[in-house]
């Protein structure tokens, strides 16, 4: 368990409701769960020392002493939480997840106007086929509405009825046309009547409900308490339903949705997938203003779009939201085999909006975080007196015994967050730590071209690492500072174990000895441990395999 990650996480988080996930050291998938209220729900699983809270299972306590991080979804209501947790368990089959790991998912209520008389019934699958209609999902009390539709509306009730040739006791009591017998054009336009009267009903809950209320009080009236009972049940189910859900779709359809946020020369871009109706998953990475040309936010925005345009070749939608209207077109005008999408109304909308949401949230997030680690990053900048800002850092470590089992690891650090996506193994060759490092470095300059330089490179070393680093950047030409960070050389070992041994911060011409409570330490300090921790993982991980191939 990463605390320091936590911290910050658990800080920036919202009461509004969405999904949580959290993800061990491996950037694996641990655990999903929804919640009204973010904050409240993530915080409950932690003490105030943010260890395993004693009061959960002792399951929930083994999970949370594994999570390292967590990323969270913003939604409108709880009810879209329930149903986007249900997909992204489904699609991602979380370890500590033990409820809805089957091939269920929430029903849908569905009708196909394809028959000559179609019905209402209830479906947990869906199909990508012409008039056949879906509302929900719901969470629950599908059965109620469905019950209520056949209460008030003389549809066939069963799906046997219409293979008959004779109208059953339905048609008797008024509850059925009888167009299994009575099957005429006057009978016919009568019932597609009553399935257009419903299907406009089902689009509005405030129609539909009065519908109900007034049904439920004739039958109160009559003393048909158990028809008035199957009213207000649906009713029930309405308020606390509401309406459908905004990240589903009702029909399979694939998208990849954009959404960009800015402010005050920073930016977040999120990318939201959504598969088979269904948001499956969310990136998003930040950028900032580095060009004198870039005026205005909403140039921003194009070059913004357009470069993660260029990185993409999706056959799906690409919905692009917020964005201007003549961005918009230039977009379209040079990303020709793309099929961008700009949208304005209905589900598509819905979806952008989500997406939009969220990237505002990061957004807000990461400039609360503006006023801690990008300031000190800052400072470590002035200290050393480099020539650029810090934005994104690179840092190595290499982990071996006795010779054996060289590896190497990198982290990287952008904007204020670490990014698991550009960690770092290296198997090395190396028979010492200066020819490991100088393998490392060479390595990580040679794909430069696939993943850009980052601002720095912080070295576990001193000074003879830190040339080592120059002179491969050099050859390079790469626009790379480079610092590091190493331990002060003490005999006794008695005095480093009490923690006597303090970190000595270099460039290539410079040193400081900071205060074990100075920021700008303690920020390096947490990027060398991360870094040694990624390294000596994957160290123990071969030492075990090769341990396994001998016995």
């Amino acid at each position: 368990m990463d605390k320091e990650i936590l911290k910050t996480q658990l800080a920036s988080l919202t009461d509004k409701p969405g999904v949580y996930q959290y993800y061990d050291s491996n950037s694996k998938l641990l655990y999903v769960g929804k919640a009204k209220n973010l904050k409240k729900r993530v915080k409950s699983y932690f003490d105030k020392s943010l260890n395993p809270n004693p009061n959960n299972s002792y399951r929930i306590q083994k999970m949370i002493s594994q999570v390292h991080s967590l990323h969270t979804v913003i939604v409108e209501n709880e009810k879209e939480a329930l149903i986007l947790e249900n997909f992204f368990i489904k699609s991602q089959n979380p370890k500590y997840n033990i409820l809805l790991r089957d091939d269920k998912t929430y029903p849908y209520i569905t009708i196909d106007l394809n028959d000559k008389y179609p019905r209402f019934s209830i479906t947990r699958r869906l199909e990508s086929k012409k008039n056949k209609l879906y509302f929900g999902p719901y969470p629950r009390g599908a059965n109620e509405i469905l019950k209520a539709i056949y209460e008030i509306f003389p549809l066939v009730q069963e799906s046997s009825c219409i293979r008959g040739k004779r109208a059953c006791l339905y048609h008797q009591i008024n509850k059925c046309l009888g167009v299994c017998e009575f099957d005429n054009p006057q009978n016919k336009e009568k019932y597609e009547n009553l399935i257009k009267e419903i299907l406009a009903l089902m689009q509005n809950i405030e129609k539909m409900k009065k519908l109900l209320e007034e049904n439920m009080q004739h039958f109160a009236d009559k003393e048909l308490y158990e028809q008035a009972l199957i009213c207000k049940k649906c009713l029930n189910v309405i308020d606390e339903v509401g309406h459908f859900s905004s990240i589903d779709m009702r029909r399979l359809y694939d998208a990849d949705i954009l959404s960009f946020a800015y402010n005050s020369g920073i930016g977040v871009l999120l990318k939201l997938f959504v598969r088979g109706g269904k948001v499956i998953s969310s990136t998003h990475s930040f950028v900032r203003v580095n060009d004198s040309k870039i005026a205005t936010s909403e140039d921003f925005e194009c070059e913004v779009y357009n470069q993660a345009l260029l990185s993409m070749d999706s056959k799906n939608d690409i919905i692009i939201f917020p964005i201007s209207k003549d961005n918009f077109e230039s977009l379209c005008e040079f990303h020709t085999k793309l099929k961008l999408v700009l949208p304005i109304r209905g589900d598509k909308l819905k979806l952008a909006k989500l997406a939009a949401l969220n990237a505002t949230h990061i957004l807000d997030n990461r400039m609360k975080n503006e006023d801690s680690d990008a300031l000190v990053l800052r400072d470590i900048a002035e200290l050393f007196d480099l020539k650029q800002d810090i934005f994104s850092i690179e840092v190595f470590d290499t982990s071996h015994h006795s010779g054996t089992h060289c590896v190497g690891g990198m982290i990287s650090y952008i904007d204020s967050e670490f990014c698991k996506a550009n960690y770092r193994h290296y198997n090395l060759s190396g028979s010492d730590e200066y020819s490991q490092m100088r393998e490392m470095l060479k390595r990580r300059a040679s794909s430069f071209d696939e993943l850009p330089a980052p601002s720095l490179w912080l070295i576990d070393g001193g000074i003879a690492q830190i040339n080592i680093a120059l002179e491969i950047l050099e050859s390079s030409g790469a626009n790379v500072e480079v610092l590091a960070i190493s331990k002060e050389k003490i005999s006794a070992k008695a005095n480093r174990a009490k923690g006597r041994a303090k970190d000595i911060l270099r460039s290539k011409n410079l040193e400081f000895r900071l205060d074990t409570r100075d920021k700008r330490l303690q920020l390096l300090q947490k990027l060398r441990d991360e870094a040694h921790r990624f390294a000596i993982g994957f160290h123990r991980y071969k030492k075990r395999k090769d341990i396994w191939i001998d016995e």
